[in-house]
């Protein structure tokens, strides 16, 4: 069956598929718009500019060439699919797709569900899908088997939300923020720079339970400018900083741990899972991700997509169940002006690339760009639209925060090694499921000052392991950066700056090049230096 499935809520995203081929591939609209958590539903939710009938129009006409183009679906579909939560009006779909069945599918945790269980090699599963919020609440839980995916139970937490709203009283956390869904990954790296007030946990784990903000800033001594109302105020909250600051990111990001461990146990002793799935924005938290990992004896499962820029794949799967696990890490848009590398390179100083010269050039303290292939689906680049650098340069950090990603100072930033050398460097329970920088175990102890770019103020690392299956590239260059350094891990940042989405065209990576730090890019094997 060929289908199409739109998700038009913030991060809007469409999957394409022919289920008859197993050839599923997923636009994230921000990223060919340049504009990040775009939403192309119509509501009330702030910081969402209108987006008219006409414009969702020719957006989604862009994207049906794009996958005509590039992945060779034509314009006839058995089913176009719109989910029940981010919905798009039946009158704008049939402007656009030639389909012989146009529907309303999925529920916004049974999609997140639905596109996480699929991507995962279990048979069966407990599903725990958790966020700020959808149509069928905060909180749901799952179970995945063979014949399918299961409501179990619908728990009254909102962890997202909290999560958020809470983040907006840190000065450090909104100062400069254009968007409040980039508050909670900045609040969780500023946390490690803070001690908890361990008084104060019972009452932030009382509003993930309970979601009651005034009762909450009634018993904190009044945090939000208006409790009743706190989203409205979301950037204008904030009440704390420098030091006070730090402490306070610190007591959220505890109070949350404590919150959906209280949860996490209560759901192991209740259906004693063997595997487990967690997706929803609430699984972007390596930190919880990690304690959850080290702390039971379960196999866990964390998608590179649990935001809901996995959603439309999410319906796809409810529409027709896929009989095996589908991977769609890779199957994001393409290099969409490849057509003009050659005019690009007019005048530039280019090559062909090779293992050796970019392991000379990171040796060297280079900072280089990567743009290959189709880009990652889901918030994190994992070397197809990815920034690399040597991390044992003691101010790597400072210098790709100031002069290239143009963003705040105590952003943490990523490493990557060989699957079978994360031991040697990375302290974990196990190391499975680390393709998808979903956990941040501690560096150990002997590499935190030769590896200083990736070790946090906490000593950890938000890792991704590669195999030669799952990154061959990455894999290979890591393979030769060994034989001219004492350590084999990279420094891997997603190829954006501050407030713009993951790039997917050679001018925007070019664009990089020429205004910021950068040394040099890589486009497919071509590598291009500054002049």
């Amino acid at each position: 069956m060929k289908m199409v499935n739109i998700y038009a809520g913030h991060d809007t995203n469409i999957t394409f598929c022919d289920t008859e081929k197993n050839k599923y591939h997923l636009i994230e609209v921000e990223r060919l718009l340049k504009e990040r958590y775009f939403r192309m539903q119509v509501d009330d939710w702030i910081f969402s500019r209108y987006v008219g009938d006409q414009e969702k129009v020719d957006i989604l006409k862009q994207c049906v060439e794009i996958a005509q183009k590039f992945w060779g679906f034509e314009n006839d579909f058995d089913i176009v699919s719109t989910s029940i939560d981010g919905r798009l009006h039946e009158n704008i779909l049939r402007q656009v797709f030639n389909s012989k069945q146009f529907t309303v599918c999925g529920d916004h945790h049974l999609m997140h569900a639905s596109s996480t269980f699929y991507q995962s090699n279990f048979n069966e599963a407990l599903i725990i899908s958790y966020d700020g919020g959808g149509n069928d609440g905060f909180f749901n839980v799952y179970r995945g088997d063979s014949e399918g995916i299961h409501h179990l139970e619908k728990i009254e937490s909102d962890f997202g939300g909290g999560y958020l709203v809470l983040s907006s009283s840190v000065e450090e956390v909104t100062k400069g923020s254009s968007h409040v869904l980039s508050l909670p990954g900045k609040l969780m790296g500023l946390s490690a720079y803070g001690t908890p007030d361990i008084t104060k946990v019972s009452h932030f784990v009382k509003l993930y339970n309970d979601r009651n903000y005034q009762e909450f800033s009634d018993s904190m001594g009044g945090i939000f400018k208006n409790a009743h109302h706190p989203w409205r105020t979301l950037l204008q909250n904030h009440i704390f900083s420098s030091q006070q600051g730090y402490n306070f990111a610190a007591t959220i990001q505890l109070s949350y741990e404590v919150a959906f461990i209280n949860i996490f146990q209560r759901l192991l002793k209740q259906y004693s899972p063997q595997n487990v799935c967690i997706t929803g924005g609430g699984a972007l938290n390596v930190l919880l991700n990690q304690k959850i990992k080290n702390m039971y004896n379960v196999n866990l499962f964390i998608p590179p997509n649990p935001n809901d820029c996995g959603l439309s794949l999410g319906a796809a799967f409810i529409l027709e169940k896929p009989k095996n696990r589908i991977d769609i890490t890779y199957k994001g848009l393409p290099i969409l002006d490849l057509d003009n590398l050659d005019n690009y390179l007019q005048g530039r100083n280019h090559e062909i690339v090779t293992f050796e010269k970019l392991s000379k050039l990171l040796k060297e303290g280079k900072i280089i760009g990567i743009i290959r292939g189709d880009s990652e689906v889901g918030p994190r680049a994992l070397g197809n639209r990815s920034i690399i650098c040597d991390p044992s340069h003691e101010n790597m950090k400072d210098i790709l925060n100031s002069k290239v990603k143009f963003r705040e100072w105590y952003r943490p930033f990523a490493p990557f090694c060989k699957l079978e050398d994360a031991n040697k460097y990375f302290e974990s329970k196990n190391f499975d499921n680390f393709e998808f920088m979903s956990y941040a175990p501690k560096v150990k102890e002997e590499y935190k000052k030769t590896l200083p770019s990736i070790t946090h103020v906490d000593g950890t690392a938000r890792l991704q392991c590669v195999t030669e299956k799952s990154h061959k590239f990455f894999y290979d260059l890591l393979t030769k950066f060994s034989e001219v350094s004492n350590t084999s891990v990279l420094l891997n940042t997603s190829f954006n700056i501050r407030g713009n989405p993951i790039l997917t065209t050679i001018e925007d990576a070019l664009y990089v090049l020429d205004n910021t730090e950068l040394d040099a890019v890589v486009i497919e094997n071509t590598l291009i230096t500054k002049n």
